[in-house]
């Protein structure tokens, strides 16, 4: 959903029980926001329930939500592949969501799209008759792992039993700011 007329200073995410909402300023003064909610499959939900599922949260996000219009909003269940064995099949390789797709707790998903793609034109320049099969062996590992660290912030955010998660918010407060950025390099520090 983008907000047109509701400008944020900075990127923020908050955790609820069993639901989150984002939201990240963007060039032009607009806001980009998302919601993820614990819900049924294919359950649908417009403006009116987002309105009224986050009244109660902190601001901006009621002001948000109130700015917005039912048109900005689109609704997408999340879902992600199993691990696959192999990327490859003869001449053919997979690639981005094809290979592993995954939820988009990370925001990883085009990131490791474009990972794939260096390494493959990398693998198969000129030709080599291993190069998919390098593709393969190079790419597999780091992207499942991705897709694990994925799901597992997943869950950890959409918690929705109360202790559970009110230990989760207490552990978070204390947690140093340097814990974060240390648990996204193996994500983020990748090189050709």
């Amino acid at each position: 959903m983008i907000v047109a007329t509701r400008p944020v200073g900075e990127a923020a995410e908050t955790w609820g029980r069993g639901e989150r909402f984002g939201y990240s300023p963007l060039p032009d003064g607009r806001t980009y926001c998302y919601a993820m909610v614990n819900a049924p499959q294919s359950r649908g939900g417009g403006l009116t329930e987002l309105r009224e599922r986050f009244r109660d949260w902190h601001d901006p996000i009621p002001a948000l939500l109130g700015a917005a219009q039912e048109a900005d909003v689109l609704h997408h269940d999340t879902y992600e592949l199993p691990d696959l064995d192999t990327y490859v099949a003869g001449k053919v390789a997979l690639l981005g969501d094809a290979a592993h797709a995954m939820t988009p707790n990370l925001g990883q998903g085009a990131c490791q799209a474009l990972e794939d793609a260096v390494v493959l034109a990398s693998a198969v320049a000129g030709s080599r008759p291993a190069g998919l099969a390098d593709y393969d062996r190079l790419r597999r590992p780091r992207t499942q792992m991705i897709v694990r660290r994925s799901r597992r912030i997943g869950e950890l955010a959409h918690w929705s039993a109360p202790v559970p998660v009110a230990a989760r918010n207490a552990a978070m407060r204390l947690m140093p700011r340097s814990s974060f950025t240390r648990s996204m390099r193996p994500v983020v520090d990748w090189a050709p």
